[in-house]
Order: structure tokens, then C-alpha cells, then sequence
């Protein structure tokens, strides 16, 4: 829902969705436009992508395996209020549902540029290690529909009432100005995470040790944030000049911390020319050390919340943000690097 408000007379109106052909636009062109952005979509706490669609390939748009090692599957319908094509995405799980833990492995280096296997990084991502045999016991099926679609959310439900874990996501478009078209869209999300959207200034990114040390140590020797490959690098576009970002080290806890200078920067993954582009950084002003680090029980402690840091980065709240600066500040545990 998209309200417009009139700051003036403090009334509020509903704004009416439209269809895509309203833009001359239907749901192949909208496929083009969001497919590159599909996966800044996906919460990295709770889902690990495989892999996105190819051109030519009989492939779903996207696939994911969550916490359990269940396998997410995403499909754009082709055409809108055409419910028919809702059997697209159950003909992937025909496919793609009897695939062995070895087959999603190659699947997931393939298409992540990775030598990290698909149950490492998901151990890293979610702090569990499951058995080979439990990847992909059950499949969950996510097709991505207009919210004024009837006919494929009644087709949705029809589907779940007969047992398949079949789930909408919705988008909505709005007309703008002039030749604007707005897009509603929600990252998607197994459960409510209340730190998702949280755009107060302060932020925790994790420093990738786990999956490579060489990542952590250069974070703190540059002075800078980073992350790293399709979807975890686009974390990096959310900050904005004076941001604090505080740079958390798995294990131990908040190593540094240091402002967003706000120039966005692109580079090759360690310096390899086949990882051309997979790094996105900012360098930090202010930069300091945090000696001891500041651990995740001294963090809950300080902000009277039990925070989750599994993900890549999360937002704080501005008063715990400032709690945890002060913190530092008044127990000397902050070093100029």
C-alpha cells in the first residue's frame, strides 16, 4: 500500500496501483529490469542464493537454500493474470527438487565464483552445520505476482490447501511524474527481522573471516567497509556519507568502526582479474581500532538487545548506536589505527 499524504491539510489518500501495460511495459520487460536486482532482495540471514537464471536455460529466476537446507525456488510470471503459468514454477521443483547435495554444490561454485562449499557458507551464514543428506528434503515455491493479480493468488492458495508450500511475492507499480513509474516491492523475508530496515546511520558489517581472512585483515589495514560478490557486495550501496559502521569480527566482536565517506567503489575481488567488479567498498573517516573487542554479550548488555550476527551487515537504532560509541569512548577501548 502507497499512501499519499498532504503535509498541508494532513489528509491522507490512497494511491491506485496500475498494470504494467499502463507503462507499456508487461512482466518479460519488468523480468529484464529487476533481474539484476532480484537477489538485493533477498535477506542474506536467512536465505544463501545458488543461483540466478541464465538466458536460453530452462532455470527458475532464482534459487535459494534457507536455515534448514530446504531449497527456495523464485519465479517471475511471464505474463500477468495468467494463472497457467504458475505450473512454470512447480515444473522447476520437478526438476530441480531431486537434486543430491553434490549437484547444488557445483551449482552454488558455479555460479557464486567460489571455492567455498555450498555447507560451509551455509554454516557460516546461519551458525549451524547440517548433514549432506539434509539439503533440499522439501522445496518451497515463491512466485513473484502484481498484487492486483487475483487469479494467480487464488491459484496460490488452491495450491497450498492441497499441501505445497507455495508463496506469493508481491510487487505493486504506481505512476509518478511525467514518465515515472513506481515500484512497491519488499525484500523477502522466511520471518520478520525488525532490524531489516533499519536506516538510523548506524550499522554492524560482519568482516568475512570465516570465509577468508585475507578479506578481514584488509578491511582493517585500509581503513574501509567491504563486502564482497552478487548478493552481499549491494549491502554497500545503502551507506551514506557519516554513517558509523562498526566492523564485527565473527568470534569475537566489533573490531573498528569509522564514518562512510560515501563515495562507493568498485573493484576486483582480492585483486583477481576473473573477479573483475565483486568487490564494493567506502572507505572510513575516523577510522579507530577496538581494543578488546567489544563482544556480542557486551553488545546485548549495552543495548538491552539480543542482536543476531549471522548476516552480513544489520542496522541499529541510533540510540544504541550512540550507546555503543559512548561506550568505547568512556572505557578507552578505542585506538587511532
Amino acid at each position: 500500500m502507497l499512501l499519499s499524504i498532504n503535509v498541508d491539510s494532513k489528509h491522507i489518500d490512497r494511491k491506485r496501483a496500475e498494470r504494467l501495460h499502463s507503462f507499456n511495459l508487461n512482466e518479460r520487460d519488468l523480468q529484464g529490469i529487476l533481474f539484476n536486482s532480484l537477489s538485493r532482495l533477498l535477506s542474506d540471514d536467512e536465505l544463501t542464493l545458488i543461483m540466478q537464471s541464465r538466458h536460453w536455460q530452462e532455470e527458475p529466476d532464482m534459487m535459494a537454500i534457507d536455515g534448514e537446507g530446504n531449497l527456495v525456488i523464485f519465479e517471475l510470471k511471464a505474463w500477468e493474470a495468467q494463472s497457467i503459468n504458475l505450473l512454470q514454477v512447480l515444473r522447476y521443483g520437478q526438476i530441480f527438487g531431486n537434486l543430491k547435495y553434490s549437484d547444488l554444490d557445483s551449482l552454488y561454485k558455479k555460479f557464486r565464483a567460489t571455492k567455498l562449499s555450498l555447507k560451509d557458507s551455509h554454516k557460516a551464514s546461519f551458525g549451524i552445520e547440517i548433514d549432506e543428506t539434509c539439503f533440499n528434503k522439501k522445496q518451497t515455491f515463491v512466485v513473484i505476482t502484481n498484487g492486483l493479480d487475483r487469479k494467480t493468488r487464488e491459484a496460490i492458495q488452491y495450491w497450498r490447501a492441497c499441501g505445497l508450500d507455495v508463496r506469493p511475492w508481491i510487487y505493486r507499480v504506481y505512476r509518478g511524474e511525467e514518465r515515472e513509474m513506481l515500484l512497491e516491492m519488499t525484500a523477502f523475508r522466511v520471518s520478520d527481522n525488525p532490524n531489516e530496515d533499519l536506516s538510523e546511520g548506524y550499522y554492524i558489517l560482519n568482516t568475512n573471516i570465516n570465509n577468508d581472512k585475507i578479506d578481514h585483515d584488509d578491511m582493517l589495514t585500509q581503513g574501509k567497509v567491504a563486502a564482497y560478490f552478487d548478493p552481499w557486495k549491494f549491502k554497500i550501496e545503502k551507506f551514506e556519507k557519516g554513517d558509523v559502521v562498526f566492523l564485527y569480527q565473527s568470534g569475537a566482536g566489533i573490531v573498528a568502526l569509522g564514518e562512510a565517506d560515501g563515495n562507493l567503489q568498485i573493484a576486483a575481488y582480492q585483486n583477481k582479474v576473473e573477479y573483475e567488479g565483486e568487490e564494493y567498498f567506502m572507505m572510513l573517516n575516523r577510522f579507530q581500532r577496538v581494543f578488546p573487542p567489544l563482544s556480542a554479550s557486551e553488545i546485548k548488555e549495552i543495548t538491552g538487545t539480543n542482536h543476531r550476527f549471522m548476516g552480513t551487515m544489520f542496522g541499529l537504532d541510533a540510540e544504541s548506536g550512540k550507546l555503543i560509541r559512548s561506550y568505547l569512548n568512556n572505557n578507552a577501548r578505542l585506538k587511532e589505527a
